[in-house]
């Protein structure tokens, strides 16, 4: 799999030339993207299925209630108690089987379409984060930060699903939008402060126009994730 770990791995290697790092590199992205396009096509497939299979539900439906109605107006002309009862419990075992089938079926169909949809989510994280260079160990946070200030929905454009906040951005936008902000440079290394930066304060009471160290600051996000976005807001900075 193409991830941190297997690029550190690779690049440290002194013994393996460039070349072939690079050949290697290559052969891992396409293998990794095989994989995802098998597991897009199998998803698919397994949702198409379950459609088909709740169409002949609905149809089975029909001939259900007919049954029943056709039961029903033997009822009408039977009287002895045995007849109605033999109906009546005729009815209910149909029902009860149609109900548990469609519900068992529609399950299946809602886990099928979740795990689809979040792994088209993962794949646009991993796509709006691909170029950014995280200080160690914060970029799960960086992304549970997205995450926890923005509502993607899944939402069909031209044919494909993209996930939107209600701004109608996407996953990557949005990302990109918070890696520019003072907030979401904390957790990327040298990231680029803009000209006009000025000179480090002490930590002081309060936040405003002041700096901490990135252990002062991971602490804060913990124990008071309000005043840690705050503190950007009000011109503090990671010294």
């Amino acid at each position: 799999m193409l991830n941190e770990e297997f690029l550190t791995g690779l690049l440290s290697n002194e013994g393996v030339s460039a070349e072939d790092k690079i050949k290697q590199i290559i052969a891992e992205h396409e293998a990794d993207t095989r994989g995802l396009v098998q597991k897009k096509d199998e998803l698919l497939g397994k949702e198409v299925k379950f459609k088909e299979q709740i169409a002949s539900f609905d149809a089975a439906k029909g001939d259900y209630e007919k049954k029943i109605a056709e039961l029903t107006e033997q009822l009408k002309k039977n009287n002895p108690e045995a007849h109605k009862q033999f109906y009546e419990t005729q009815i209910a075992d149909n029902k009860a089987k149609y109900e548990a089938d469609l519900q068992k079926l529609s399950a299946e169909r809602d886990f099928y379409k979740q795990s689809h949809l979040k792994s088209l989510r993962d794949k646009a994280i991993e796509a709006g984060i691909k170029d950014l260079n995280f200080v160690a160990g914060l970029k799960d946070g960086f992304i549970a930060r997205v995450l926890s200030m923005n509502e993607f929905e899944p939402q069909e454009i031209d044919g494909n699903i993209r996930f939107l906040n209600k701004d109608h951005h996407t996953i990557e936008e949005t990302i990109s939008a918070f890696a520019l902000t003072q907030e979401g440079k904390a957790y990327i290394a040298n990231p680029s402060t803009g000209g006009g930066a000025k000179g480090s304060g002490s930590v002081g009471g309060g936040t405003g126009g002041k700096t901490m160290s990135r252990e002062q600051f991971n602490e804060l996000q913990k124990t008071d994730p309000k005043k840690a976005s705050e503190f950007f807001r009000e011109g503090g900075r990671i010294r």
